[in-house]
């Protein structure tokens, strides 16, 4: 008689192997439901439902090219099946292929039309190409076949916020959030897009509560520190107590957050500031902190502790109360003097150039400008144009038309660039953090931003509460910079 240990599944009969092994695969013990997938395929090599969750399984598990091929192998003994056909343009996304991706979804799509998983597949596919009009559709299509599927109303709420920054879509967007939280109230990632798009709304109470649940979402860029000393809350008495304060995501969020340093400080705390390497000097000229250091050096002693993104909310923001409007940031003088020495040899108003990102960011393809709206700024007489484009030269950053005749700054550190920002008559940057940076000193900028830009430019304005020296020029249609890059011209020949 042979003898099984208790979950041995080997005698079942085949059916009921398969749903012992889609119970464990639910439950999330993903090496029992594997085994028990194995053993069918084992029995039953022609079982394509075995072969489509095992592929489901590796996926999940971050294997995708196991994955496309198990999947792959499913559809081989029967591709009448819109499920493995929509799990199949997953992991073709996992590995980049969008376009196989996209055919794999509308290959789903015309086996079963009312496929919500396929339809909210392609919906998300279609936004992240910058095609939101159609990312609308098929989301809404695919609620009609399943309006209980909280993922897909999240993706609905994305295709909104990427259809622009007017009231109604920010509307519509907020109650798609809200409805995915009501089917399932642990769902992190749509809380998290909840709070960028009430903060975008100008709700700043409610917006930075909900962004507390980045930290349970496993996308999120960042990782929470496990830190022994207790979280800085609203009521924490901070009276002579040593707060440590920190950055946690890009150098542009952190030259926003920092402004917090100094209204702790106000508090009878001790503030002890850690931020990325090159703000370091920065933050010191301006005296916000008692104590600054680098990402990477010694942690100092301290009594409590916040990330900066945490701080909004600690400290009850809303629109009315917004700390440190005014600058922030400093730079030492010499290197002040220093540029406006070696820019004074150059006649005419002086505005220092940005035109592109970070080429990594998903982001980037929406918000940069292209050369040939660029070369519509030669329209304008009377100006020196100075580079702030630091990766100039590299494969990847567009140059500036020849007819603009910018002149390269070098790759100077931050602070060369904060002092030669301070040095310049006005900044024109993309969302980039040198809009931040100019902010931060207090020195005119013109930002000029995408359809769906950052939560942090609120809808519908042209100025920034965050930084009242800057001034926004915003897309009305997605990819046509020329329109605002004309406003731009019209309002630079108004003013130089």
């Amino acid at each position: 008689m042979v003898r099984h240990d208790q979950g041995d599944h080997s005698d079942k009969p085949k059916a009921a192997l398969l749903t012992a092994a889609v119970q464990h695969h639910q439950s999330g013990d993903l090496a029992t439901a594997i085994r028990l997938y194995r053993t069918l395929i084992d029995r039953e090599p022609e079982n394509a439902d075995a072969w489509h969750l095992l592929g489901v399984t590796a996926h999940q598990q971050g294997d995708h090219k196991l994955a496309l091929n198990l999947i792959g192998t499913a559809i081989e003994l029967n591709g009448a099946v819109a499920d493995y056909h929509s799990n199949f343009g997953m992991v073709l996304l996992a590995l980049k292929l969008a376009g196989r991706a996209d055919a794999a979804f509308r290959k789903a799509i015309d086996i079963d039309p009312s496929s919500g998983k396929a339809l909210s597949n392609l919906a998300g596919l279609l936004r992240r190409q910058g095609d939101v009009a159609a990312a609308v559709d098929y989301a809404k299509r695919a609620l009609r076949s399943d309006d209980g599927d909280a993922e897909t109303h999240n993706n609905l709420g994305n295709a909104l916020m990427d259809c622009g920054r007017d009231q109604e879509w920010l509307e519509d967007a907020v109650a798609s959030y809200r409805r995915a939280i009501q089917l399932q109230p642990d769902y992190a990632l749509a809380h998290w897009n909840l709070s960028l798009a009430l903060l975008t709304a100008g709700d700043l109470t409610e917006g930075f509560k909900e962004m507390s649940w980045r930290w349970r979402w496993s996308g999120f860029p960042a990782h929470r520190r496990h830190l022994e000393k207790p979280p800085l809350r609203t009521d924490s008495n901070i009276k002579d107590k040593q707060v440590l304060l920190y950055a946690e995501q890009g150098l542009g969020d952190a030259i926003h957050f920092v402004r917090y340093a100094r209204h702790i400080r106000g508090l009878g705390a001790r503030v002890i500031v850690e931020c990325p390497l090159p703000l370091v000097p920065l933050i010191r000229a301006a005296g916000v902190a008692d104590e600054v250091f680098g990402e990477g050096d010694e942690v100092p002693e301290f009594d409590l502790q916040a990330p900066f993104l945490d701080l909004p909310a600690v400290c009850r923001t809303d629109l009315n109360n917004l700390p440190d409007s005014s600058p922030y940031l400093a730079v030492d003088p010499n290197l002040v003097s220093t540029w406006r020495s070696r820019i004074s040899e150059y006649d005419g108003f002086k505005i220092g150039l940005n035109w592109c990102g970070n080429p990594e960011s998903p982001v980037e393809k929406f918000r940069q400008l292209p050369v040939s709206a660029l070369a519509a700024l030669t329209a304008v007489k009377g100006v020196a144009w100075f580079s702030l484009q630091k990766e100039l030269g590299r494969s990847d950053v567009p140059p500036a038309p020849e007819a603009l005749d910018i002149i390269d700054t070098g790759k100077s550190p931050l602070q060369e660039t904060a002092a030669l920002i301070t040095a310049l008559d006005l900044v024109i940057t993309t969302d980039t953090a040198i809009a931040h940076l100019a902010g931060a000193l207090g020195k005119p900028a013109w930002v000029l931003l995408h359809q769906a830009p950052d939560w942090r430019w609120l809808a519908e304005r042209t100025d920034s509460p965050w930084y009242p020296t800057l001034r926004l020029f915003r897309q009305k249609q997605p990819g046509n910079w020329m329109p605002v890059v004309d406003d731009l011209v019209n309002a630079l020949k108004d003013t130089v």
